[in-house]
């Protein structure tokens, strides 16, 4: 995936989330906060990547109730709020990894959900 990708990705998925605001570091790193001091020198942020951090992820899908499904061979995420909303993610297309596709999908609800506000 390319860094703009991922950045979109993260932003609709931060909006989803309520986050007040959002910024990508030169280092590429995604932060995140919700402070209500609008002046970004003052602002408290933290990192935060619901595609690679699995607690980050689990946070996120809590807060907008996305729901997790297995397959032997691909993870798919949905959620009835604010309405159906799904995606799914092979595991060939991460690694192999049932917890990558996991925070994949998931993310995508997110960012759709978050498209939509």
């Amino acid at each position: 995936m390319k860094p703009e990708q991922q950045r979109a990705i993260l932003e609709a998925a931060a909006k989803a989330c309520g986050f007040k605001k959002w910024r990508v570091l030169t280092s590429g790193l995604f932060q995140v906060s919700n402070n209500e001091n609008w002046n970004e020198a003052f602002a408290k942020w933290t990192g935060w990547n619901p595609i690679t951090n699995p607690a980050d992820c689990a946070e996120m899908c809590a807060k907008l109730e996305i729901n997790q499904f297995h397959w032997p061979d691909a993870v798919a995420c949905d959620t009835q709020r604010p309405s159906r909303i799904g995606a799914e993610a092979s595991l060939k297309d991460h690694d192999n990894s049932r917890l990558k596709a996991w925070m994949y999908a998931a993310t995508m609800v997110a960012a759709k959900i978050g498209d939509l506000k």
